[in-house]
């Protein structure tokens, strides 16, 4: 399960295809939104700056690398990401709010091909959220680090996404900042350095 969300969120309200594009999202043991996909934000702002009741509010879309996807995040409170950046999957972006169109917080997500309305996809099936009213957990758990959790890399490891790290990152010690999976960033002072695999670090003593 791949949810914009840290650990348990409720479905509530399922995905409908043209009848409802989305799955409307709340996060129960956190607010803040994050990425799942690796990407480019192609938008992060409001739909109608001047009709802040608008449609989805301040939003983010993210184009997937690689693909003619495009993922919205809607009604958000609050943006953490500006167009052009490049995010990877569990950066946080934003914040669940109730902008634009909205009832209550919540996240509205939806994914559309090439980012055009009425080209929406099943983002059930693709996320593997239940399209079921619900409380759900998809397992991801932000790490506090300590300065007795230091972690290292294995000579030659790789980023998550296979492609080769500086030199100097092999001999740093780095604090675990966040974990999904086998994805874990890591960095230092707070500052992400990279997004590796689990299963490439080394407990420091």
């Amino acid at each position: 399960m791949n949810s914009p969300y840290m650990g348990k969120f409720r479905v509530s309200q399922i995905y409908k295809g043209a009848l409802h594009d989305g799955l409307d999202l709340v996060g129960v043991d956190s607010k803040l939104i994050h990425s799942t996909v690796n990407g480019r934000v192609i938008f992060a702002g409001w739909e109608n700056s001047l009709n802040k009741k608008q449609g989805f509010g301040q939003y983010v879309k993210i184009r997937k690398a690689d693909s003619e996807d495009v993922y919205y995040f809607g009604h958000l409170s609050e943006i953490k990401v500006k167009t052009g950046d490049c995010v990877n999957i569990t950066d946080v972006i934003g914040t669940e709010g109730s902008t634009g169109k909205s009832t209550g917080s919540h996240c509205h997500y939806c994914i559309r091909k090439g980012g055009i309305k009425g080209m929406h996809k099943n983002v059930s099936e693709v996320s593997g959220i239940p399209n079921k009213t619900g409380i759900y957990d998809d397992g991801y758990r932000e790490q506090k680090s300590t300065n007795n959790n230091k972690v290292m890399l294995k000579q030659g490891a790789l980023s998550y996404d296979g492609k080769n790290l500086a030199a100097f990152v092999y001999s740093q010690k780095f604090d675990i900042l966040s974990r999904k999976g086998d994805r874990v960033v890591i960095g230092i002072n707070g500052m992400v350095t990279a997004a590796v695999r689990a299963d490439d670090l080394i407990e420091c003593p």
